[in-house]
């Protein structure tokens, strides 16, 4: 079989890094196994800044909200792109990645202008 791509899209990071560790627990090499942040997280929206401010001043809260927490916060949509050879390790790549809900999951055939083979999801 021809070289082929299993790429599925997520919603967030978070989601894609569990997608690629099930992967890696199911027998995927991580050499096999790309992740590509699509679009990082928008800036805070101005509405929202007021309640930030809050939060600074919350005893409960110790020291700078944005510096302290803003680093753990990464929802931008994400691909996890996973390398196959063979029917079966597409069929593993597919159904292990429809297991995290993702926006859609393609197969791609390898080369320079190979058309996508089909959707998935």
């Amino acid at each position: 079989m021809a070289l082929k791509f299993v790429v599925g899209l997520f919603e967030s990071k978070g989601i894609a890094e569990d997608a690629v560790h099930r992967l890696q627990h199911e027998g995927v090499s991580p050499p096999h196994i790309s992740l590509l942040v699509m679009h990082e997280t928008a800036p805070v929206p101005a509405a929202v800044a007021p309640e930030l401010g809050a939060f600074e001043v919350d005893p409960m809260v110790i020291g700078n909200v944005r510096e302290t927490y803003a680093p753990f916060i990464h929802n931008g949509e994400t691909a996890v792109f996973v390398r196959t050879h063979a029917e079966d390790e597409v069929d593993l790549a597919v159904a292990t990645i429809r297991l995290y809900a993702p926006v859609k999951i393609k197969v791609v055939g390898a080369g320079e202008g190979a058309p996508l083979s089909h959707d998935i999801l």
